[in-house]
């Protein structure tokens, strides 16, 4: 546990979502699982790119639809100034336009909240996480 400590210390998770209860209880679960990782959540798009250039995350998870412009402009906007960030779609609608929106918009990964497990998506974690050391 030591280990997974170390190496957590100092990254931050951005979950931008505008269901606040889905954002909360998203942060909930990863905190129990990576008490290390700061957390930090915003509501819409303006808010997140506030949180962007004074938290700089590592991984952004980012709702598709969003209340004024879209998580997928967002996530353009983010990767052309901070393209090392990685970026999560999380989504209700798994459409495969919306896939392929994501990939051209530079996400790093698209996950559809129907089929979110949290194992699935604490493994996707552990893998961004940096090596301990």
């Amino acid at each position: 546990m030591q280990k997974l400590v170390n190496q957590t210390r100092h990254f931050k998770v951005l979950i931008v979502e505008d269901s606040a209860l889905f954002r909360e209880s998203l942060t909930w679960a990863l905190c129990q699982r990576f008490p290390a990782v700061e957390f930090h959540g915003a509501g819409n798009g303006e808010e997140a790119l506030q949180k962007v250039e004074t938290l700089h995350p590592n991984l952004i998870f980012m709702d598709i639809r969003l209340p004024g412009e879209s998580g997928l402009e967002l996530t353009r906007k983010i990767k052309a100034s901070h393209p090392d960030f990685v970026i999560i779609i999380l989504t209700s609608y798994d459409l495969p336009e919306y896939r392929e929106a994501a990939a051209r918009y530079k996400a790093d990964y698209f996950l559809s909240k129907g089929s979110l497990g949290t194992e699935n998506i604490f493994k996707l974690i552990e893998s961004i996480l940096p090596p301990p050391g």
